[in-house]
């Protein structure tokens, strides 16, 4: 289906045609006068042509409207982390709660007077403030784990 026209511009425009033949005779019925186009008109019909049929561009993605979040996202996750890995302190637990079983009882006196029989004396422990740890801090935690508070039952 190839068109030619001639270079010379008469009236055998037609006989130069190679289209089929419905095409040739549907063209020999047209008006043979010229219709004027605004070429504002041919202008709009062009870019609306092109804008129809040229590819869709995907709209490029500005990753640095997204660096503030992924800085303050990565911040977070720091410190969730760091939270989870720092050891706590029990808000519940005594200094005189040496076995760290969350009361003061006889049994920290008990574990006091083992440390002291195997040669271990813990600095911060002196409960008698006599400066030294020894039995008698033995004793005065053990009078505070069975000492009754005032109003306690008996």
């Amino acid at each position: 289906m190839k068109m030619q026209t001639p270079s010379n511009q008469s009236d055998d425009r037609d006989e130069a045609l190679e289209a089929p033949a419905k095409l040739v005779s549907a063209l020999r019925q047209l008006p043979g006068e010229k219709i004027f186009v605004p070429p504002t008109t041919d202008e709009a019909i062009l870019r609306a042509a092109t804008a129809q049929l040229s590819p869709a561009r995907r709209p490029r993605l500005n990753w640095w409207r997204f660096a503030p979040w992924a800085v303050g996202a990565a911040a977070g996750i720091v410190l969730l982390f760091l939270s989870l890995q720092t050891p706590k302190p029990s808000p519940g637990l005594a200094r005189e709660d040496l076995n760290r079983d969350g009361a003061v009882d006889i049994l920290d006196a008990f574990a006091l007077a083992k440390k002291l029989e195997t040669g271990v004396s813990e600095v911060g422990v002196d409960f008698n403030g006599d400066g030294k740890v020894n039995q008698q801090d033995v004793a005065a935690l053990a009078a505070q784990a069975v000492s009754l508070e005032k109003g306690g039952h008996s």
